[in-house]
Formats: structure tokens, C-alpha cells, sequence
């Protein structure tokens, strides 16, 4: 994918007419640059999308604060209504969108349906099903015996209009998801896809004007770097949410701070998966080769370093070089195909300066490692044995097929490896001891944690993803991810007032009697002079006109 003027995509005369932005749920102008989409399995331009410019993102934006305004006051089971259209739409195109990812993206055809639909589907259902119950006014017990009258509770509002800006690991179902979790709260969406896969996300955009949403609700922005910035600064966004480099969350977080506004950042990641010598090794090997190579290796929870205890190394390295040598590499609209191809040259490139490095500082090269002949953007599945602690591959994210073993002495050592990395989204540890599991578990820093199990953890709806260090800052899905989507409000009402709030003026002698009289009450080092304290206070008039002594002495729950 490519906005720069490379003579051999200016052509375009085959290619059709550009797929154009999706504004006031229909196609806008695209005055921006173009993006040629290129198949990596090829090399080659299959299509190409007009992105939007400033003028246009600012009627995007309008267009979604608008519609805002109309949808928070729909009631909730409009929104599960809408949600549930637009899951059964997502499962009735399931393949053509699958072979829409696999062209575009470069993801095998099995790997979409397994990896993006079925997620999706999953928290398309959960969150028309839940999220109400998850986020409804929540009752709070006060704790304050001078405000025990009191009926409290948080209320959660949406947030407003969301911006969203997506990576291309996940091209469909991240922003699917992120939308669909904005959208069930009454939030509106601007959307901006990731510039090496734009048609995924103006497929997500048209999926929810064709299942109903109002117009204006979810708007598509495929936009450059520089209107990208335009659209996080823009005043009428409430919240922004990025996936994608450091880099990228870097350049969001400083431009949309200065507004300021909140922003949530899914970043890089370089997980750590611990074996320990009582480890299943089949099945370690067998997952942590498909968490190393699963998407080539293209997201942000995938296995990047192995730390193996020496005893049980060679059998462990054995049998992960059997599976990597039994891997099928291929297109992948080729149902068979297990490995497909990068998303671009540029992450090729990255990837095998990464592998370089590492053998020019001592690794051994186990397998993979050089630059295929040939169309498109492959990479074989490379594994190097011992880098150096200094070596880019165990220090920079990679982002593609290549994992780095690293044989250590115990499970304390792995840890601490583990833990110097600057990221720290996902880890993994491999062992059946419970108590290993609970040392690993315990012992790794990391925002998801999953022991003898890799990659699943986004697609369970309960639960949060998140990162630590340089790998994020919020959380998504779950509770916590839906809590992003709102602004929480406190809300208190007197149920039995008195004659004026407890504290206000005047500030005259009884004000003073029963200051000091409360701080006896409540505060006193004894519980014989608390209990005095006590019979003091409810004695005092200024205490009585203004607050029931029953919800005093019994608490307000005890009374009902």
C-alpha cells in the first residue's frame, strides 16, 4: 500500500473507479491522496482508494456529533436491535469478507474465518447481549456514617464521538469490534483504516450504514499521516483509541493531547512465552509456533521470544523445527495455505534487518532467514537460536515470522529476560505444574497473561486486552474496555432531607458543638469514648434538624 507517486501503479485505467470515503453513511469526495491496494501475495495493484482530506474529515466529524446527539437518547435495545442486524450481515458475508482480508491483507482465507469473523461474531453477540447489564447505574453503599441517608450511584454516559485509528494485523475485526463497542454505548464513530488495508475498514463502515445504523453514526476516513493528526486534534472528538507502532501511538498522543482529550493506545508488542522443563513440549511447540507464525506473524500478541529451561531444550528445539519445516507457504485464497505473505515490502525489509542483525552478533540461524525470490511480499518462518541480549530481535518489536529461542537455566532467568523488554502487551508460560503456572503467571509483566494457551485472549468478549510499559495505555473489550466508552458520573439523592445540608451555614455554636462532638464520634481512640461521642452527637439540634439519626446509628442498608 502506497500514497507515494511510484510509476508503477500510476495506471490506473484497470484498476476501476477508487473506492471513496464513507461521510453521512454514503461515499464522499476523496480529495486526498490515493492508496493503491496492492495484493501482497503478488506485488501487484488489485485496486485503489481516494483518501479524504481535511475539509472532508471535519464534515465526517460533524456528521458523527450530529448523529450522537439522536442515537445516545435511542433506547438501549434499538442499539442491541442494530448490533444484531449487523452481526447476521457479517455471517452471511463471512467468506466474502474472509477472501477480501486474505487479498488484501495477506491473512490465509481459514486464518480470517478463524481469526477475525468468528471473533467478531462473538463480540458482535456479546456486547448486544451484555453490555447494558455491564454498565448499568451501579449503587454505592456510603461509607460515611454522616451520609448513610443518602441514596448514591454511578450513571455512565457516552462518551460522544470516538475516533478511531486502526492497524492492519487485524483489518476487519478490530475496527469492527471497536466501533460496535462504541456504538451499543451511544457513542458515533469516525473511522480511520489502516493505509495498508482500507477496503476492510470501508467494508466495516458500509456493513453498519446496510444494517440500519442512522446516518452519520459511522463514517470511514481512509486519510495520510497528515490528516490522521487533523482528524485526533479535531475539536468535536471526545475520545481517541490507536492501534498500531509506537511511533504511531507517539505522534496521536502528543497531537490530541494538547487539546486535551483522553486517548487509549493499543501498541506494539514483543511476548515472551516461558516453557518450563515440565511442559507439555508437543503441545508448547505446537502453540508457540502458531503464536509465533499465525498471520505471519503480524500481531501485536504474537510470540516473539521463547525462553526454554536447558533440560529440556534440544527436544523442545527438535520438534519446533519439525512444525515450522511443515508449515505450507502460498497464497492465501488457497484454503490449504497455513503462511501467507507479509502486508508489505517495508515489513519484509524490517523483519530480515531484524533476522541479519541477529546473526551478525552470534545466533544461530536454525531456519529461514533469506529474502525469497519471486512476487510479493513473503518471508519464510525463521527461527534463530541464543541472539545476544543486545540483538534487535529481542529488543525492537519484529512483527513477522521469526522467533528467537533462548535456552536459560530456570524459570527465574526467563523471567527476568522476559521482563526487560520496553513492551509488555502479551506473555505466555508452558508448563503442567499449577505451581509453576501461578510463579509464571505472577512473575511476568505483561497486560494479558495466558498460561499453555497463545493468541485467544482477544477473542474472548469477558476479556480485557491491554498493555503495559510502551505497549498501551487503557484497555479494550470487556468490562473494562466498555468502561472506555463512557464518562462515569456520580449521583446522589437526599431520599430524607432535612432542613439544610449538614455543614452549611450558619457557623454558630451548635455548628461547633457538633464538630467537635462528630470528630468524638467517629474519631476517637476508644470505642468507650466513640459510644459518648455518639450519644453527644444525636443529642445535638443542629445535628437532628438536619440529618436522620436512625441512617446515623444503623446505616441505610440495615433500615430497608
Amino acid at each position: 500500500m502506497s500514497s507515494r507517486p511510484d510509476p508503477a501503479y500510476q495506471a490506473t485505467a484497470g484498476l476501476g473507479p477508487p473506492l471513496l470515503p464513507l461521510v453521512e453513511g454514503q461515499a464522499g469526495v476523496g480529495a486526498g491522496p490515493t492508496l493503491f491496494c496492492v495484493n501482497p501475495a503478488t506485488g501487484e495493484a488489485f485496486g485503489h482508494v481516494a483518501c479524504a482530506n481535511s475539509e472532508e474529515i471535519d464534515r465526517a466529524v460533524e456528521s458523527a456529533a450530529f448523529a450522537a446527539k439522536l442515537w445516545r437518547s435511542a433506547p438501549f435495545e434499538e442499539h442491541a436491535r442494530a448490533l444484531n442486524r449487523l452481526a447476521e450481515r457479517v455471517r452471511l458475508e463471512a467468506e466474502e469478507i474472509a477472501g477480501l482480508i486474505a487479498l488484501e491483507q495477506g491473512k490465509p482465507f481459514v486464518e480470517a474465518l478463524n481469526l477475525e469473523i468468528l471473533p467478531a461474531l462473538d463480540h458482535l453477540r456479546f456486547l448486544a447481549k451484555h453490555a447494558r447489564d455491564l454498565l448499568h447505574g451501579e449503587p454505592i453503599d456510603p461509607r460515611h456514617p454522616l451520609y448513610a441517608h443518602k441514596d448514591a450511584f454511578y450513571l455512565y454516559d457516552p462518551v460522544g464521538v470516538v475516533a478511531l485509528v486502526t492497524s492492519s494485523p487485524l483489518p476487519f475485526a478490530q475496527p469492527l469490534v471497536q466501533a460496535a463497542t462504541a456504538l451499543v454505548l451511544g457513542n458515533a464513530v469516525v473511522l480511520k483504516p489502516s493505509e495498508h488495508t482500507p477496503m476492510c475498514g470501508l467494508r466495516v463502515g458500509q456493513l453498519c450504514v446496510d444494517s440500519g445504523f442512522p446516518a452519520g453514526l459511522v463514517n470511514v476516513v481512509p486519510a495520510s499521516r497528515e490528516d490522521t493528526l487533523h482528524l485526533v486534534s479535531h475539536e468535536r472528538i471526545d475520545k481517541v483509541f490507536v492501534s498500531g507502532s509506537l511511533e504511531a501511538g507517539q505522534n496521536v498522543m502528543v497531537t490530541a493531547g494538547c487539546a486535551p482529550r483522553p486517548v487509549v493506545l493499543a501498541l506494539g508488542g514483543k511476548h515472551p512465552a516461558i516453557v518450563a522443563a515440565d511442559a507439555d513440549l508437543d503441545r508448547a511447540a505446537r502453540g508457540i509456533v502458531w503464536g509465533a507464525f499465525a498471520n505471519a506473524g503480524q500481531n501485536c500478541g504474537a510470540v516473539e521470544r521463547c525462553y526454554v529451561e536447558e533440560a529440556v531444550a534440544a527436544r523442545f528445539i527438535a520438534r519446533v523445527l519439525e512444525l515450522v519445516d511443515a508449515l505450507r507457504i502460498g497464497d492465501p485464497l488457497s484454503k490449504e495455505v497455513e503462511i501467507g505473505p507479509m502486508v508489505s515490502e517495508d515489513r519484509r525489509q524490517h523483519v530480515h534487518a531484524h533476522v541479519e542483525d541477529a546473526v551478525r552478533r552470534g545466533a544461530r540461524l536454525l531456519r529461514g532467514g533469506t529474502m525469497p525470490d519471486g512476487p510479493g511480499f513473503f518471508y519464510p518462518p525463521t527461527v534463530v537460536l541464543d541472539p545476544p541480549e543486545d540483538a534487535l530481535i529481542l529488543n525492537e518489536e519484529t512483527c513477522g515470522p521469526a522467533l528467537a529461542v533462548v535456552v536459560v537455566p530456570n524459570i527465574e532467568r526467563a523471567l527476568m529476560l522476559a521482563n526487560e523488554s520496553e513492551y509488555a502487551m502479551t506473555a505466555s508460560g508452558w508448563t503442567s505444574s499449577p505451581e509453576n503456572g501461578e510463579r509464571i503467571a505472577a512473575g511476568l509483566e505483561a497486560g494479558v497473561v495466558t498460561i499453555n494457551d497463545v493468541l485467544y485472549a482477544w477473542g474472548e468478549p469477558a476479556a480485557s486486552w491491554s498493555g503495559f510499559k510502551r505497549s498501551g495505555l487503557g484497555q479494550v473489550h470487556g468490562r473494562a474496555g466498555l468502561q472506555e466508552m463512557v464518562r462515569r458520573r456520580f449521583v446522589s439523592f437526599d431520599a430524607e432531607p432535612g432542613l439544610s445540608p449538614l455543614f452549611a451555614f450558619p457557623y454558630d455554636e451548635p455548628a461547633d458543638h457538633m464538630a467537635r462532638t462528630a470528630l468524638a464520634a467517629m474519631h476517637a481512640p476508644t470505642k468507650r469514648k466513640r459510644f459518648f461521642g455518639v450519644l453527644r452527637l444525636v443529642r445535638n439540634a443542629r445535628f437532628r434538624e438536619r440529618v436522620n439519626w436512625k441512617s446515623f446509628l444503623l446505616g441505610r442498608k440495615r433500615q430497608k
